[in-house]
């Protein structure tokens, strides 16, 4: 497992992405008790959404 802060992560995110294939990523936000965990997936398990809707879905949050 390797423990991230936020900034050392958003300023090394290619590093951080490869390592997710081999290490648990914890990140850190600074001022919170929360973290995020990097999960490495190979595909998306949202049984009640189609592609098509789950393509759509994440263009609408950028």
């Amino acid at each position: 497992m390797i423990i991230v802060s936020q900034s050392e992560f958003r300023d090394n995110l290619k590093k951080y992405f490869d390592l997710s294939t081999k290490e648990r990523i914890i990140i850190t936000q600074r001022g919170t008790n929360e973290v995020i965990e990097l999960v490495r997936k190979t595909r998306v398990e949202e049984p009640y959404l189609t592609s098509d809707e789950f393509i759509n879905a994440v263009n609408d949050r950028m």
